[in-house]
């Protein structure tokens, strides 16, 4: 067996004790800086429930009964309406997709942080990636979900990011705002949220999905993350950009926070 580790994984392990100690709390929910509640539920229940109301912020929302749902975010203000096209300091590697990214977040009224994490999970920002069920693209859309968003060239990057965005804004408005429906209805389609009483379905792909997500956009919206980034040359950058996102069946590598040879941040799989 090879025991040698290459250079770029070495430096990543080094750097990750400080990671871990700057963001000692839970990445399972969206649980950043500037004021989220997460609290937990009983058991689950998979039967249809009916709805009731809650306030988020200054709204007024529709959710199931809290008894017999699973655990829910109370998201910040800048997931759901975000006013700003920032990536507060990321890239996903290209100006372009970056600029996209943050008028089709201004545009679709989410934030280009939560579009930015999609796509790292889906793609890992390669433009032609195509997964194994067919989904295409930077934010891996569906054929039909394409089509249903005005998206006729599916591998334009314009015009998928701007198809994703719309798809994740219908979710939001479908869910009352409620991010981690959103998030599960984007990978499972929102007749199985529905299905399940508005709950995150029972899939574990899809549960997954959802804590990987949150994982991201909590970690992009750590200012440690940035503060202890290691700052990697331009042959560890191809090494770790090469790496694939890991199916949503096994156990998932170490994401971290590196800082690029120009200065600029990005999100990379070990």
């Amino acid at each position: 067996m090879n025991r040698y580790l290459p250079p770029v994984f070495l430096l990543l392990l080094t750097c990750a004790p400080a990671l871990a100690q700057s963001a000692s709390y839970s990445f399972d929910n969206f649980d950043v800086a500037n004021g989220v509640r997460i609290y937990s539920e009983p058991a689950k229940s998979h039967a249809a429930v009916p709805r009731s109301r809650r306030t988020v912020g200054n709204a007024t929302a529709t959710k199931p009964d809290r008894n017999v749902i699973p655990t829910v975010l109370v998201y910040p203000a800048t997931a759901d309406g975000g006013k700003t096209s920032s990536l507060h300091g990321y890239t996903t590697g290209s100006a372009e997709v970056d600029n996209y990214l943050g008028n089709s977040g201004t545009n679709n009224r989410v934030d280009p942080l939560v579009l930015y994490s999609i796509m790292h999970q889906e793609s890992s920002f390669k433009l032609h990636a195509v997964s194994p069920k067919g989904a295409r693209g930077l934010m891996q859309l569906m054929p039909g979900t394409a089509a249903r968003y005005g998206v006729s060239n599916i591998f334009d990057a314009k015009q998928n990011i701007e198809g994703g965005a719309r798809y994740i804004r219908f979710l939001l408005d479908l869910f009352d705002g409620d991010i981690n429906l959103a998030l599960a209805g984007y990978n499972a389609g929102e007749g199985a949220v529905e299905k399940y009483g508005w709950r995150i379905p029972p899939y574990s792909e899809t549960q997954e999905y959802v804590r990987r997500i949150s994982r991201r956009y909590s970690l992009l919206r750590d200012p440690n993350a940035a503060l202890y980034a290691p700052r990697l040359s331009s042959a560890q950058v191809a090494t770790l950009r090469d790496k694939q996102p890991a199916p949503l069946t096994i156990y998932e590598r170490t994401i971290l926070t590196v800082r690029l040879p120009d200065g600029r941040l990005q999100l990379m799989s070990q």
